[in-house]
């Protein structure tokens, strides 16, 4: 990412995290610390997080990881996100933080990041402040609308449910269309009944019909696997990236 981008996305984060710390309250009978909105807190939270992994070195990840393993919504700790964000951004600006120029393989980086990371993502938005309810994860379409809603704080146009050429007539969609970076998603959550076998038949089917789109230049076929029923996750991704390498990439989240 280039240090203009940089700076945009650091300063947007920036202006919803004062709308976040502007929900600081007081709960009546609850002894501590004021709380913020957790319906702000935790996505915002969780978008800070994958844009602090990208732009800082790892070196300087101490205080972020030590960040992210406090759960709750106190405003003091939504305070110390705001200020790593601030603290980031100035280290851009005066070139204490040096940024790689943009290239083309910026959004195939952003993108492996958000889906590595989704588990991390739904363990911090279900991690809620006196027992409220979180955000369930049951099935594909839950996954799609969390995957969606982080989607849109990197990318612009991000379409869902783009019809693929399909074989012998028979046309297929794919879960989300990043039209200007030219990359599509596919969505898979494990259950019963779709496992190593069933997600190898499925996928093998699905990847060429991508291939065959005018508008995608690059797969990436997501598996959210928060059961583990996926045997041999490492075999499973090497079968089908062999299918049509350097187009497709397999993403095993867990």
């Amino acid at each position: 990412m280039n240090k203009d981008d940089a700076i945009a996305k650091l300063e947007l984060l920036i202006k919803e995290g004062e709308t976040v710390l502007a929900t600081s309250h007081y709960i009546e009978g609850v002894i501590g610390a004021p709380y913020v909105k957790s319906e702000l807190f935790s996505p915002w939270r969780a978008k800070a997080s994958i844009a602090l992994h990208e732009l800082l070195p790892e070196s300087q990840q101490d205080a972020l990881k030590d960040l992210e393993k406090k759960a709750n919504d106190h405003t003091g700790i939504a305070r110390q996100w705001q200020g790593l964000l601030q603290g980031t951004l100035g280290g851009i600006r005066q070139g204490f933080i040096v940024l790689e120029d943009s290239n083309d393989s910026d959004s195939d980086i952003v993108i492996e990041q958000i889906l590595d990371r989704f588990p991390d993502v739904v363990a911090s938005i279900n991690r809620r402040h006196a027992g409220r309810d979180g955000f369930a994860i049951n099935d594909e379409y839950d996954v799609q609308d969390l995957l969606r809603s982080i989607c849109l704080a990197y990318f612009d146009d991000v379409r869902a449910e783009e019809a693929v050429p399909g074989f012998a007539g028979k046309n297929s969609r794919t879960d989300f269309y990043l039209k200007d970076e030219a990359r599509f998603i596919e969505v898979k959550m494990t259950r019963d009944g779709l496992r190593d076998k069933e997600l190898g038949e499925e996928l093998s089917i699905d990847i060429p019909q991508y291939r065959g789109h005018p508008g995608c230049e690059r797969l990436f076929c997501f598996i959210y696997d928060p059961g583990r029923l996926v045997r041999n996750p490492t075999g499973l991704k090497r079968d089908l990236e062999k299918i049509i390498p350097e187009f497709v990439t397999v993403i095993i989240a867990r």
